[in-house]
C-alpha cells in the first residue's frame, strides 16, 4: 500500500512539474517556431538578395526597393528574436505569418529575377 501510494506521489508530481515547465516555457517555444521561420527565410532571403545584386542592372527599381524594405523589416525581426525579450504568442505568430510569406514572395520573385536574367 505504501509502495502505490508514493507511487502515485511521484507520478503527481512529475506531471505537475511537466505542466509548470511547459506553462514557463510557452513563449519561449513560439520565440524558438519564430526563430526557426526567421531562420528558414534569411537563408533563402539571403540567395535571392546575392542574385539581386549580381544584376541590379537588369532589374526593376520597384523590386530593388521591395527587397531593400524587407530586409530593414528583417533586420529588426533579428533584433527582437535575438534580444531576451519575450512577446506575446500572437505577436510571434504575426511574425511567423509575415516570414512565410516573404519566403513565399522570395521564391517568386527568385524565379522572375531568373526569367529577366536569361532575357
Amino acid at each position: 500500500m505504501m509502495k502505490k501510494t508514493m507511487k502515485t506521489i511521484l507520478v503527481t508530481v512529475m506531471t505537475l512539474s511537466m505542466v509548470l515547465c511547459f506553462a514557463a516555457c510557452g513563449g519561449s517555444a513560439k520565440k524558438q517556431e519564430a526563430i526557426d521561420a526567421f531562420n528558414a527565410t534569411s537563408t533563402e532571403y539571403d540567395e535571392v538578395v546575392n542574385l539581386v545584386n549580381a544584376n541590379a542592372d537588369v532589374l526593376d527599381d520597384e523590386l530593388i526597393s521591395t527587397f531593400q524594405d524587407m530586409s530593414e523589416v528583417l533586420t529588426q525581426y533579428k533584433g527582437i528574436l535575438e534580444s531576451d525579450d519575450v512577446l506575446e504568442d500572437d505577436k510571434y505568430d504575426e511574425m511567423i505569418t509575415w516570414l512565410n510569406d516573404v519566403k513565399d514572395w522570395t521564391a517568386d520573385a527568385k524565379a522572375e529575377i531568373e526569367n529577366a536574367i536569361a532575357q
